[in-house]
């Protein structure tokens, strides 16, 4: 790892929407689990007391109050650790059958602590059971009571208060538990996804800057041809001048008339001035009018195209960079690469307009340069 900031990143952001998600969001599932519990058990001691107040209203037309209440009694054994159970009160509120058989015979003193006319709700009994400040064990709520027709008794329905915060916490950590387990999965996956993007640019960066670094390399050798050539064309140009000087002094004949013209007639307003091809700096055209740059600054116009001109300058020392610029290779101060393998020529005098090589025309500049 190249970097590790990325995963430092990644890690205190994870860790930050942990803690975020665990502080509203774990509570809020565990209240919507709490409430399904507790709608599920008031579901099911409603049918518990029910069933037993159907059976005990039908066996009272057959059998007698001692027996029924026995008979409940037997079924009732061992209920009371169950998350519901049953008792059966008369309207004076003893105790006729019970689950603990030692209550059986007392008054029932509790209280429910809910509204009991109301129809129960999981959410109601879940607000009744965190406003407790502690429960103790076997701690009962009375969750439905029912009338046995036919007679005097009504059944209740009782809810295990400790067993049902047991059942709370146990759903509460499990859900911290699939939290955690699920965090630490999707740490491992974010952080493989950004080893593979941050390998992935930096592969790319490493690529860009082996390639600036071989565009540099290529440009120092461009700028290194472009002042050795400079050189060789100045030295070239003082000798060819010396010889000519001491041919002519000896033959006394002319000299015999090169190709190239040494000067361009050009225009400063309505005033003709000659300008020698030693002094030109740059030629460019822009709205149709042909511009000639000295390379003392002054610049002037001239009736002849580019091409026209090209024709009888001397290729060694100028060059036609695009159609709209010819260059002298005595103003040229650097070379810098420019978009994607074209290449840009600064001058002196500054020019008004980019003078870009495009990469159609990059190699032929470079072999100029090599002459």
């Amino acid at each position: 790892m190249k970097n590790y900031r990325y995963y430092i990143y990644t890690v205190v952001t994870l860790l930050v929407f942990s803690v975020l998600a665990s502080f509203f969001g774990v509570p809020y599932v565990s209240k919507i689990n709490g409430i399904q519990l507790l709608n599920s058990e008031i579901t099911s001691a409603q049918q518990q007391a029910k069933q037993v107040a159907f059976l005990a209203g039908d066996a009272f037309e057959k059998q007698e109050k001692g027996k029924i209440a026995s008979s409940i009694q037997n079924s009732l054994k061992g209920t009371k650790e169950h998350n519901v159970f049953i008792s059966v009160l008369d309207w004076s509120s003893t105790i006729i059958s019970h689950p603990d058989i030692t209550l059986v015979g007392s008054k029932n003193e509790q209280e429910s602590t809910r509204n009991m006319e109301a129809i129960p709700v999981g959410e109601e009994l879940y607000k009744v059971i965190k406003s407790m400040s502690s429960i103790e064990e076997g701690q009962t709520e009375i969750l439905y009571t029912t009338p046995v027709k036919n007679s005097d008794w009504i059944v209740v329905a009782h809810l295990n208060m400790s067993n049902i915060v047991d059942l709370m916490n146990q759903q509460k950590n499990q859900i911290y538990l699939i939290f955690c387990l699920i965090m630490l999965v999707l740490m491992v996956v974010v952080l493989g996804i950004v080893r593979i993007i941050t390998g992935y640019y930096e592969n790319q960066l490493s690529l860009k800057n082996s390639r600036l670094e071989d565009g540099v390399l290529s440009l120092s050798k461009l700028n290194t041809s472009l002042e050795n050539y400079q050189k060789k064309l100045n030295e070239i140009t003082t000798f060819s001048s010396n010889t000519e000087t001491v041919a002519a002094a000896d033959t006394q004949q002319p000299i015999p008339k090169e190709k190239e013209k040494q000067r361009i007639l050009t225009y400063v307003r309505n005033e003709l001035m000659p300008v020698s091809t030693e002094d030109i700096g740059y030629i460019y055209v822009e709205n149709t009018i042909t511009y000639v740059v000295q390379k003392d600054g002054k610049r002037s116009t001239t009736s002849e195209s580019l091409d026209q001109i090209y024709s009888y300058l001397d290729e060694k020392s100028f060059f036609r960079a695009n159609r709209q610029i010819i260059v002298a290779i005595s103003a040229i101060e650097k070379i810098i690469k420019f978009g994607n393998s074209k290449l840009k020529i600064q001058v002196n005098p500054p020019s008004e307009i980019d003078i870009i090589i495009g990469k159609n025309k990059a190699a032929a500049f470079k072999q100029w340069l090599d002459l």
